[in-house]
């Protein structure tokens, strides 16, 4: 078995050797800056609230009052958020060339907050809201004010459709566009870095076979084990803080080295 230290030297040169390093994200990678994730055992947000009820298209329209308490409550801790030493990190490794883009799965808006570029947010963003009638997109401040001053059916100011968090709700299909960009950004992909997914929702988890079916690499790191870990290169089990930086000072060193 390989060491820590090993995988560190391992996945810096994957890195390296890599054209086009793609990194998808999910709730691993924010839970270190304090954002509850959603399916680990015990702690996961799922296993104490039912997300039919609390977090699907239909429980929103039919009671938009009680998802928006149970909303404006979990979305205290997503703007609270600061980016930790993982969303650092990345953005460091694509200020050194070797980051193409990030697809993520979270929707806090931690990557662009850590001014990571070339962000695909797959299931949208906290950060907005969006009239469900005419597609209208505001501020989620726009939508907030309404509702904290009583009003628990929000509504668009252009054609008085009520709002949604412009976040992609459980019974909800994944925007066409979205998922075109992701797959041209796949498709040049020759290194998938996975930092944090479980790898159980899909269509996202369908990713890294996509990238093993056209030669390209994988690699992993996420506190628990996932379905992919024994066709990856390199996995690591432990904390993306713990981890990522290490890697982008060895791939960073590396660069020097090579430049000289």
């Amino acid at each position: 078995m390989k060491s820590f230290e090993e995988k560190i030297e391992i996945l810096a040169n994957l890195i390296i050797e890599s054209k086009n390093v793609v990194a998808l994200t999910g709730a691993g990678m924010s839970t270190e800056s304090g954002i509850a994730d959603f399916r680990s055992p015990g702690t996961g947000l799922w296993e104490k609230v039912d997300p039919y009820e609390f977090a699907s298209i239909h429980s929103y329209v039919g009671n938009p009052a009680k998802n928006l308490e149970f909303m404006l409550e979990t979305g205290k801790a997503i703007f609270k958020a600061r980016p930790n030493k993982g969303h650092k990190a990345l953005t460091k490794l694509q200020r050194l060339g070797k980051l193409k883009g990030v697809l993520t799965q979270n929707i806090d808006g931690l990557h662009l907050k850590a001014k990571t570029k070339n962000i695909i947010e797959l299931h949208g963003t906290a950060n907005e809201s969006k009239c469900m009638t005419c597609g209208q997109v505001y501020q989620i401040t726009f939508m907030v004010n309404q509702v904290l001053k009583g009003n628990f059916t929000p509504s668009c100011e252009k054609c008085s459709g009520i709002l949604k968090p412009n976040v992609i709700f459980f019974g909800e299909p994944l925007e066409s566009e979205t998922l075109e960009a992701a797959d041209a950004m796949i498709a040049e992909c020759n290194l998938l870095l996975v930092l944090g997914s479980s790898l159980v929702v899909y269509p996202v988890a369908f990713y890294p076979q996509k990238v093993l079916s056209i030669g390209a690499k994988l690699a992993i790191i996420n506190i628990q084990e996932t379905d992919m870990d024994n066709l990856a290169e390199v996995v690591i089990h432990e904390k993306i803080g713990d981890v990522l930086p290490k890697v982008v000072s060895n791939v960073e060193e590396k660069i020097n080295k090579n430049e000289k």
